[in-house]
């Protein structure tokens, strides 16, 4: 992929940060959001360089819209241009975070306890939905399906974080086994690029990923990074996936009803959704001022930062990839489907008026196929209407 003619790093700026206060619907949506500013729009890329894009971003651990748009950035103004792109498109969505953390903490959740089953819930409708959605389009065989419920049981079984590395770690091998198919696209990027870049990015992650895994300690600063990084740069395609890995690494010391809370309240913010990590730095670490949210924020996107970096400045290697990621596809669905059973179902469906409301959410975004955020509108409405009539 060439690069554009450079566009200074503040009009990229601005741009994205429109981008990140309007773009509402998770990854997916952003993708098509971001074609039609850029592909469509403005004619700034052309849409087989952008779908190679795309695909990269599919292919490697990281929050895929917010690496889609650092590389668009980096198409549009260099090293400049991702920071500029990655930092107006997440701004708006981590200042959301960060009020909706303070209100927990200020005790809003004790005062407005229906909100609160009202998130819970909300997150019972988006997780389904996204569940189901990844089963039908990753697990396509018996193959990857009984991967995915062997997964599912033994996080169940064993709801830790390392459960989760050794299980994508042994489907990453058999994986890696595999032959790749004719089927599997090239990325054409531009191969000028030197590969000493991509190397010492790896090389970087590789050290991020094994001091996350190795390196315990009862410092909650500690435990906010490492959580972080761990969870940024093992999850697959984003978005919903994050949920199981943050899960498993804050619930405790965080309790589940404000984590699930927070994670309801994420579905109505634009931006991507691994803003979700302000939420808990704050409710970790409330007297940090603010630094514990930017901390989080930056631990749980460097890993795919710098994983993005180094994809780009291989290309045309990565043929085939796509094809042995299969497993750790299924073994993503099925931590999520360990998730939903426990601790999001459990903890959010527990009386006759909930379990209407959880059916409800499955109506509007499985049936209906609704937004996540005209889910926020209707469940929020109903929980109210239920908290007036002291069923809440």
């Amino acid at each position: 992929m060439k690069s554009c003619t450079s566009v200074h790093w503040f009009k990229i700026f601005a741009r994205f940060l429109r981008l990140g206060c309007t773009s509402f619907g998770g990854p997916l949506a952003h993708i098509g959001i971001f074609r039609r500013e850029f592909v469509e729009k403005d004619k700034l890329m052309i849409d087989e360089d952008y779908a190679s894009l795309v695909a990269l971003c599919q292919v490697i651990p990281g929050p895929t819209s917010s690496q889609l748009g650092m590389g668009l950035g980096f198409n549009l103004g260099g090293i400049k241009g991702a920071i500029a792109a990655w930092s107006g498109f997440t701004l708006p969505s981590v200042i959301i975070m960060v009020v909706a953390a303070l209100w927990v903490l200020q005790g809003g959740s004790l005062s407005a306890g229906w909100l609160i089953a009202a998130m819970k819930i909300v997150a019972v409708g988006v997780v389904t939905h996204a569940l189901l959605g990844m089963w039908y389009q990753l697990c396509t065989d018996r193959e990857t399906k009984i991967t995915a419920l062997i997964a599912a049981i033994t996080f169940y079984v064993f709801p830790v974080a390392l459960t989760q590395v050794a299980l994508i770690g042994v489907a990453l091998v058999i994986g890696l086994s595999l032959k790749g198919t004719d089927e599997d696209q090239a990325f054409n990027f531009d191969r000028s690029k030197s590969h000493v870049v991509g190397i010492v990015s790896l090389v970087i992650w590789i050290v991020l990923m094994s001091t996350a895994v190795f390196f315990q300690s009862d410092s909650q600063w500690i435990m906010l990074l490492t959580g972080n990084v761990l969870s940024g740069g093992l999850v697959f395609g984003g978005g919903h996936v994050v949920l199981p890995f943050l899960e498993a690494e804050f619930v405790p010391p965080i309790d589940i009803t404000s984590f699930l809370a927070g994670y309801g309240v994420a579905q109505a913010v634009p931006g991507p959704l691994f803003s979700f990590a302000a939420f808990i730095g704050t409710v970790l670490l409330p007297e940090s001022l603010g630094w514990a949210a930017l901390v989080a924020v930056m631990a749980i996107f460097f890993p795919g930062m710098v994983l993005l970096v180094a994809a780009m400045s291989v290309g045309q290697p990565m043929i085939g990839l796509k094809q042995q990621l299969m497993f750790v596809n299924a073994v993503v669905v099925g931590l999520l489907l360990a998730v939903l059973v426990n601790p999001i179902f459990t903890q959010s469906v527990y009386s006759g008026f909930t379990t209407c409301l959880a059916l409800l959410s499955l109506l509007v975004t499985v049936f209906f196929k609704r937004s996540p955020l005209e889910l926020v509108f209707v469940i929020t409405i109903t929980s109210y209407a239920g908290h007036l009539a002291g069923y809440l």
